[in-house]
């Protein structure tokens, strides 16, 4: 597979919430997509934050992952059947 075609692991995990293949209740996701969130914040404010001297490019390229992770735990907690 080239390294346009590979996929990421946002589109792994979505593909595997979508097939039901993921499942987490909804306390568990939420804690998750509430963790990812935060991140995502921090991940902003630091490339808002004109100090910042890290891997610009890198940390875009995680930002744009991200969305994927909390959109496929909030697709797991409706696959979720408590036993």
């Amino acid at each position: 597979m080239s390294q346009a075609q590979e996929r990421s692991a946002g589109d792994v995990l979505l593909d595997l919430a979508y097939s039901g293949r993921v499942v987490l209740d909804a306390d568990e996701a939420e804690e998750r997509v509430a963790e990812l969130r935060r991140t995502l914040a921090f991940g902003y404010a630091r490339l808002a934050d004109p100090d910042f001297d890290g891997h610009e490019g890198r940390l875009r390229e995680v930002l744009g992952e991200l969305p994927k992770y909390v959109e496929a735990f909030q697709l797991a907690t409706k696959s979720f059947t408590p036993r």
